[in-house]
């Protein structure tokens, strides 16, 4: 059995990671441009947050999450003399000499079992305040905080916010026999993790509902691949495909109706889209290639895949519904795979000089940049907003973690996880 198993999980891998090991070839027109060095952020100052622990708490956490959105610049509140807090007088012209844009200040309250954080945010350069924010919970400091990121990110940015979401991804810990897997759901900087779901075998391919309550993966507990649907409101499980060879890669429609998974019923790897409700399946493709990793466009009404059908793994879209025509949507480089869309935007994996990438490219120019820089990063995963990507990369020790890139190459942070190593990440979608 146990050979039966490594045989099965070979073929899926093979067939979700794309042919990693058949095509190293490079191509030498590797058009990708990589913007690190551009600027385009808000500067601001993030002023101390007085009165508690709470308070600074809540500020770290906040600073936090506006860094990592890559849209920030932040000047240094030391260097500001009479800096004041919450409704305090301001000093505008050190305020001014700074370059900052805008000053962010706050405070908390408690009253009974309700904690309250206020910010204020002012234009420097006229010393007005612009917008204010309160923002409750029941001794949930981080949720406050998030909550309150989400805030000032809108307003200053004009995108709605992504801090308060939540991600999912697989982690492994143990060897041999005795290795476990689980699927943790965590707040979108990886704190409060909690296991959803504890196996002996591989879990993997990770996709959240739209409306962010249950999640689809893929898992070999019962001796072959099969996908899943979780609940994660009542705990409840039902299998969505276990038929004979591979079942792999779920992907959530934006309506909410389908599936769109990976199959070999036909005897090669396919893409087919599942009725949720009634079980139906529907076939979309039909070549002789590998055909895997189906990702839904934002109309619900065609899927992008990874496909070898031209030599080598690229993206493509087809239609879903009526004559199922196939377009090819990557030309730079010799590999690119494993689609995530949001929007117009469309995070894949592409292999540059021996190295695997995070790309983001643009569906309407197909323009695309450079937004990782480690050598083997992998199972991208798009925000709801389409400003961030989380995806598995190698750490410093050699461990798999994972990371946290924006989308103008600005900021890369390696994000909090408890588990030694963690694969397969998903971005939620925004969770009401």
């Amino acid at each position: 059995m146990k050979n039966k198993i490594k045989k099965i999980i070979s073929r899926i891998l093979f067939s979700i990671v794309g042919l990693l090991t058949l095509f190293s070839t490079v191509s030498a027109l590797d058009l990708v441009v990589d913007k690190s060095g551009a600027d385009g952020t808000v500067r601001i100052i993030l002023a101390p947050f007085p009165d508690s622990q709470f308070s600074e708490r809540m500020q770290t956490i906040l600073g936090d999450d506006l860094r990592r959105s890559g849209r920030f610049t932040f000047i240094d509140p030391n260097k500001i003399p009479k800096l004041t807090g919450f409704d305090g007088e301001l000093d505008k012209e050190s305020l001014k000499q700074s370059n900052a844009e805008y000053l962010i200040r706050g405070k908390s309250e408690l009253r009974g079992h309700i904690e309250t954080l206020h910010v204020e945010v002012i234009d420097i350069n006229n010393g007005r305040r612009v917008a204010g924010f309160a923002t409750h919970d029941i001794y949930n400091e981080r949720r406050i905080a998030h909550r309150t990121a989400d805030s000032i990110y809108q307003k200053l940015i004009g995108i709605r916010g992504v801090f308060s979401t939540k991600i999912a991804y697989v982690a492994a810990s143990g060897g041999g026999d005795s290795r476990i897997y689980q699927l943790i759901v965590a707040d979108a900087d990886g704190y409060n993790d909690d296991a959803v779901v504890t196996s002996f075998e591989p879990i993997m391919s990770i996709s959240w509902s739209p409306r962010g309550d249950s999640i689809a993966f893929v898992s070999f507990e019962s001796g072959n691949s099969a996908i899943y649907i979780q609940n994660l409101k009542t705990g409840k499980r039902h299998t969505v495909s276990a038929r004979k060879g591979i079942n792999g890669s779920p992907s959530w429609s934006p309506n909410g109706r389908q599936l769109a998974v990976s199959l070999s019923v036909a005897g090669n790897s396919e893409i087919y889209t599942i009725d949720i409700a009634s079980g139906k399946i529907h076939r979309v493709t039909n070549a002789r290639s590998i055909d895997t990793e189906p990702n839904w466009t934002k109309d619900s009404r065609s899927v992008i895949f990874t496909s070898d059908r031209g030599g080598s793994p690229q993206l493509y879209q087809v239609n879903v519904t009526g004559q199922p025509t196939v377009k090819r949507l990557t030309f730079d480089g010799r590999y690119n795979s494993d689609a995530d869309v949001s929007g117009n935007k469309v995070a894949l994996v592409r292999q540059m000089n021996g190295r695997f990438r995070i790309v983001l490219m643009d569906l309407s120019s197909r323009n695309s940049d450079i937004i990782s820089h480690g050598s083997l990063d992998e199972s991208p995963s798009l925000a709801p907003n389409g400003a961030m990507v989380v995806y598995e990369t190698k750490g410093k020790t050699q461990r798999h973690v994972l990371s946290v890139a924006s989308d103008n190459g600005r900021a890369n942070t390696v994000i909090y996880s408890p588990y030694r190593d963690v694969r397969h990440p998903a971005w939620s979608p925004y969770i009401h």
